[in-house]
């Protein structure tokens, strides 16, 4: 058995600075009074006692004050101490009951494991400082009927927090036993209690587990988006075929979760459910496998949803088709700079800088747009994709001809309300020449801003 010196709960490592401060203000709050005291003293010796009447109520009042203030901090230090001592007096019983009862004799090891463990003073803190420190302590605790032990607390605790604590202390135990307990304590009445329930079972690894929290998906007291990170963190073996079936779920909130989880684990074999998402009634379903589909690269179905009815769906399809680096979608993601809703136009910018080369013949096209939206789009997707500032340095140091193609782009880009890159190009430019050259493109621009910026930049 561990011996008594193991035993001991050791306090002398440092002195408790929580202590020190209650000592001090205790001390300040004595010499305080003692200092109005020996003012009254005074007061009364010079003959001045209808002064010391008057103050009796303000001495009275602070006295009271004195009293209530040191006697709360004394409290709550001492409820602080205490939680500290339980905290690591349970973590020490703990170790000793893993420790102490593989020395004993099998019928003397259950006894010991039974009693101990009924009337363990269980703390979440404890147990999981035990559990990182020795592991295995966790099958012996479960062997010894915590486990059951905690689960019947969790189905009559009044008390949320103690229900809280049960759900977390399942967790951390992961007896399989436990994992029905933790799928009902999801409807638990109380959100705390729920979504600390989703939390514990997160921490399994068994596919058991793993449907019990795609179940809470559905529970509309837990954030849905939360349980989706501890999903994409679980990877249970059969992810993708347990989440395949909740594709038929009548719930759009669980559709649009599983197409993100699809797209998440980007296995192949999910496309035919992604692409049956994909014409899913719900748009925010849609939406998500329009984006899911940059890992499943489908080009008929992304040009459909690029002129889906629904804004959403086409700006996530957008998006798409740009990580999905498909060039033969150029010519419809030009054609949604024009787009009515701003996320759509914008998304189709940073897909069409990302493309490159491909991209920027539509691009110089939609410099020219009746659209001032697509105009604008167009000028902010060449500056991404570093076409702008290609033809700057043409403008600079190329030959006649490059001279001429790059002066006659960046007047259209300037038209095209895009003229700090030129404005910053002719500022720290290397010599007067260039500086020249920069200068006249904003004069050939001819809008009221860009004269504005050539005549700041030429009086400089």
């Amino acid at each position: 058995m561990v011996g008594a010196a193991e035993r001991r709960i050791g306090t002398g490592a440092g002195r408790d600075s929580g202590a020190v401060i209650r000592f001090t203000i205790v001390v300040l709050c004595l010499l305080g009074t003692a200092c109005v005291y020996v003012a009254c003293i005074v007061v009364v010796a010079g003959g001045h006692i209808e002064v010391l009447f008057g103050l009796i109520p303000w001495l009275a009042s602070t006295a009271l004050a004195t009293i209530v203030v040191v006697t709360a901090w004394a409290l709550i230090g001492a409820s602080r101490q205490r939680l500290t001592a339980r905290h690591r007096l349970t973590a020490a019983r703990i170790s000793q009951l893993a420790e102490a009862i593989a020395h004993l004799e099998p019928a003397e090891r259950a006894r010991a494991k039974r009693q101990l463990i009924d009337r363990l003073d269980l703390t979440l803190g404890a147990l999981r400082e035990v559990v990182e420190r020795r592991p295995e302590a966790r099958a012996e605790l479960v062997a010894g009927g915590l486990a059951a032990r905690v689960e019947r607390e969790l189905a009559t605790a009044k008390n949320r927090w103690d229900r809280v604590s049960a759900v977390g202390i399942l967790g951390l135990l992961g007896a399989e036993s436990s994992i029905e307990p933790l799928r009902r304590a999801l409807d638990d009445p109380d959100a705390d209690v729920a979504y600390a329930a989703a939390q514990a079972l997160s921490l399994y690894a068994s596919p058991t587990a793993y449907i019990a929290l795609l179940s809470a998906l559905k529970r509309e007291r837990i954030p849905a988006a939360r349980v989706a990170n501890m999903l994409e963190a679980f990877r249970a073996p059969q992810a993708r075929e347990l989440i395949e079936r909740w594709a038929q779920s009548d719930l759009p909130r669980v559709r649009y979760w599983v197409a993100y989880l699809l797209g998440s684990l980007g296995d192949p074999r999910s496309a035919p459910v992604i692409e049956r998402l994909a014409h899913d009634p719900d748009d925010d379903v849609r939406a998500n496998a329009a984006e899911s589909l940059a890992n499943f690269p489908n080009e008929r179905l992304l040009a459909r949803l690029m002129a889906d009815e629904s804004w959403v769906v086409r700006s996530h399809a957008a998006k798409a088709a740009g990580v999905s680096g498909l060039e033969s979608l150029v010519p419809q993601l030009a054609e949604l700079l024009e787009d009515r809703s701003w996320w759509v136009r914008q998304n189709a910018t940073i897909a069409l800088a990302g493309l490159g080369e491909a991209a920027f013949p539509y691009l110089l096209a939609q410099l020219h747009s009746h659209d001032r939206f697509a105009r604008n789009k167009a000028a902010e997707a060449l500056i991404r994709g570093g076409h702008a500032a290609r033809q700057i340095e043409r403008l600079i140091t190329g030959g006649e001809d490059e001279i001429d193609d790059a002066w006659t782009f960046l007047v259209a880009l300037g038209r095209a309300e895009a003229l700090g890159t030129i404005e910053t190009a002719a500022r720290t430019a290397s010599s007067e020449d260039a500086r020249e050259r920069l200068l006249s493109v904003l004069a050939a621009v001819g809008t009221e801003q860009a004269q504005r910026a050539a005549e700041q930049l030429a009086g400089r």
